[in-house]
């Protein structure tokens, strides 16, 4: 049956050439055999009675199963008559004196008394789950796992016959156990090779897949060499069959062929991973060689130094198992293994189940009487259970609330270094571009595009030409901003969508890539991030070209635009009376500090009078520093409010100017925060063009407080000025009041003329624009 599918394989192992027709003979093949072999388990239980001659007559000496000998009140020392109702040959029935399966045996008890036992699966649940169930659901677990992979994988998938046909062999040999124990002649021939065989293939497996990886070695051996060993063993095998007495000969030889085969695919793995450092190699020998670990170490190599095993072989099996779970549970087909995530996941949750496990099975050993056997069993049944456990739940987790399990946080630091590249784009052009970019790097996908689709007459445009669209126009209309569906070897996306146009990207590598939940996810996070960015970059273009458009047509510019200067200029303003604060006035105090213990110091006359005068020098610096920090930066603005700011404004005015100040200033409550500042700059400014132009007797300021904002008043009896001249206008800081009140839909009217003095009428409320 292997022959039909290693034909059809070519130098790279791959499976695209063989036929339909041979994949399903194949499974069909391996089936039939594995349920006859079930079937000899099943019919004839093991029940594993050893005897001795004595008196010619067969009598129990010791059983496999004492919980059945007492259930069926069968002692030691019992003579049986017949088995399944014959007399017991020789050679057939038992084997080195041990009967080992039977549907029905006659016994003969110390007084004489004849009694006929029926045997039943009833009586042996753990023979039977040893026999039969386990086997049968590894057989059944093993063809899923085939059927999917070749149906679904198997133009992505490197060797995937080789593989197919070697989880179908360990699956066999498992399942001839019981029937080669039976003595069934099939299932020795079966065992025998099989052992060899899974080994072989597998080895077969990881040399092509190395192969796939550009990766030679010197020390590979050939394939017609492996498969060698098949035909010894299949060739010595056959002769037991004629001469049994080589069968202790035989038993060894292929133990020892076992043993060097799995050293050497330790060897593989193991220089592979010294050389080249690839998680997945280490993966790898997680997932296909630890399971035959236990059954190296725990069977083969006992049998093989001491004559006698640790654990049976049947047990031993139990954790190949974990070979067709472990590859289903990671993902096995998706991507192999090109990542340490799931070496991660696998190390976290088997340790966490394994500790569990352990708790819970000492526990019960400590709590009730049982065998280790049967605890060896609940260890694993429990063990099993709680990785599953976790995998459902992730799954779950998944689903319902897109939680995934990270031990690092990979995904989210790609999400952050991809973000961290293409933030500062101006372009929506140079936005997308980055972003393929960078997707392409991270997928290691070269073929990415964006296609804008119109939502009205369903043109596609490609690099700001129309194109021909690699996909169906009626899946766009129906995918969703942040969506990703898989159609066929496509992977499509929705990144930006508008009233009339969506981004779509696609992402192709002829069937090479296949993206997993975590890698959806990430970019399902990355798409919804872009999205705000289109959209941000589009207002930012838009705005750009506002203001191109309103500097060439000289067109005033929006008062949304004004505020936002103010605002900016405002908080410069803030910082650098800061800094000056923090540093030139800092260094200026403690150099008069310095100076000031010089001047208690005897130093001649001219050295005195000449620090005095720097110190002077330095103080008047200080203070003049320390008031331009205060124009900069209003202290008693933001401390105790607006009034107290201008109370403090007009005192210092007041030893400046040589006007009266007649103030009429109340208390307004205003809900715009910028208005305090605003209010404050415009007094300020009136006030220090009175001082320096309008020659003026009195200053008269006037703040009222209106429903929704203020009103400010100006007047003065100065010499005024002609307002038709836009540049005295400017010369005399008007222009910058007039800026300040428009960016905020103000009412601004200045009245003045030469000898007449100057009025301001100032009127702004929130949520009210003014002409």
């Amino acid at each position: 049956m292997s022959l039909s599918i290693l034909g059809g394989l070519d130098g790279a192992g791959q499976w695209m050439k063989i036929k339909y027709s041979s994949f399903l003979f194949t499974i069909i093949s391996y089936t039939l055999v594995i349920v006859y072999m079930l079937s000899i388990s099943f019919r004839f239980p093991l029940i594993g009675i050893e005897v001795e001659i004595v008196h010619n007559g067969w009598v129990i000496k010791n059983f496999t199963y004492p919980e059945w000998a007492n259930l069926n009140d069968v002692e030691k020392g019992e003579t049986i008559l017949e088995v399944d109702n014959k007399e017991i040959e020789t050679g057939k029935d038992t084997k080195e004196y041990m009967i080992r399966s039977a549907n029905s045996i006659l016994l003969e008890d110390s007084q004489g008394n004849l009694k006929t036992i029926q045997i039943k699966y009833s009586e042996l649940p753990y023979q039977f789950l040893h026999a039969f169930i386990i086997p049968l659901v590894y057989f059944f677990i093993n063809l899923t796992l085939s059927i999917y992979l070749y149906t679904y994988k198997r133009k992505t998938f490197q060797s995937l016959g080789i593989f197919i046909l070697f989880i179908l062999t360990v699956s066999l040999t498992y399942s001839s156990v019981g029937a080669s124990t039976r003595l069934d002649s099939l299932g020795i021939f079966i065992i025998s090779n099989g052992l060899i065989l899974s080994l072989i293939l597998l080895i077969h497996f990881l040399c092509n897949y190395l192969k796939s990886l550009s990766i030679h070695f010197t020390f590979i051996v050939n394939k017609i060499v492996l498969y060698g060993f098949t035909c010894i063993v299949g060739i010595l095998t056959l002769c037991e069959m004629v001469d049994p007495l080589i069968r202790p000969f035989n038993t060894i030889l292929i133990l020892v062929i076992f043993c060097v085969l799995i050293l050497y695919a330790i060897f593989i793995m193991g220089m592979s991973y010294i050389r080249y450092r690839k998680q997945q190699f280490l993966l790898l020998f997680l997932c296909l060689i630890v399971p035959f670990l236990p059954f190296v170490l725990l069977y083969v190599l006992p049998i093989l130094l001491f004559k006698q095993f640790i654990i049976s072989s049947s047990v031993c099996a139990l954790f190949l198992l974990v070979i067709p779970i472990s590859l289903l549970l990671v993902q096995f087909p998706e991507r192999l293994f090109d990542l340490d995530y799931q070496i991660s996941k696998i190390r976290n949750y088997s340790l966490f189940s394994l500790t569990l496990a352990a708790l819970i099975c000492t526990g019960i050993y400590l709590t009730i009487h049982i065998y280790l056997m049967d605890l060896l069993y609940i260890f694993l049944f429990v063990f099993i259970l709680l990785v599953v456990a976790l995998y459902i739940k992730e799954k779950i987790d998944y689903a319902n609330r897109k939680l995934l399990y990270s031990p690092k946080g990979d995904y989210i630091h790609v999400v952050h270094k991809t973000i961290e590249r293409i933030i500062k784009v101006t372009t929506v052009e140079e936005l997308l571009e980055r972003f393929t970019e960078e997707l392409s790097q991270q997928l290691s996908v070269s073929d990415i595009t964006i296609y804008i689709y119109s939502t009205v007459d369903g043109t596609v445009i490609k690099n700001d030409l129309p194109s021909v669209p690699v996909f169906n126009t009626d899946t766009i209309e129906k995918i969703s901003l942040g969506e990703i569906k898989k159609i066929g070897d496509l992977y499509i996306g929705c990144l930006h969508e508008t009233l009339d146009k969506k981004y779509i990207l696609t992402i192709e590598d002829k069937g090479k890539i296949y993206l997993k939940r975590e890698e959806l996810l990430c970019l399902e996070l990355l798409i919804m991030y872009i999205s705000n960015f289109i959209e941000n970059t589009q207002l930012v273009e838009d705005l750009i070209y506002q203001l191109n458009t309103f500097q060439k047509t000289g067109k005033p510019y929006p008062p949304w635009l004004r505020k936002f200067v103010w605002i900016k200029l405002e908080n410069e303003k803030y910082q650098l009376a800061q800094e000056l604060h923090d540093t030139i006035l800092q260094e200026q105090i403690h150099l008069i500090r310095e100076i000031d213990k010089f001047q208690d110091k005897q130093v001649q006359k001219e050295i005195q009078q000449l620090i005095q005068q720097h110190r002077e020098n330095l103080v008047e610096l200080n203070h003049q520093l320390r008031y331009y920090c205060g124009k900069l930066k209003p202290p008693l603005l933001e401390k105790q409010g607006l009034k107290a700011a201008l109370n403090k404004l007009f005192a210092e005015t007041d030893q400046r100017a040589d006007f009266a100040m007649i103030l009429e200033i109340e208390d307004v409550e205003l809900a715009n925060a910028d208005y305090p500042l605003l209010i404050y700059r415009t007094v300020q400014e009136l006030l220090n063009n009175a001082i320096k132009h309008s020659q003026a007797t009195y200053v008269k300021i006037q703040l009222i407080s209106t429903l929704y904002g203020f009103e400010l008043v100006y007047l003065d009896n100065g010499v005024g000025c002609d307002l038709s001249e836009s540049e005295r206008k400017n010369s005399m800081g008007l222009q910058g009041i007039i800026e300040r009140v428009y960016a905020y839909n103000g009412f601004i009217q200045i009245e003045s003329a030469p000898d007449e003095g100057m009025r301001v009428h100032i009127k702004i409320e929130e949520g009210v624009t003014y002409d």
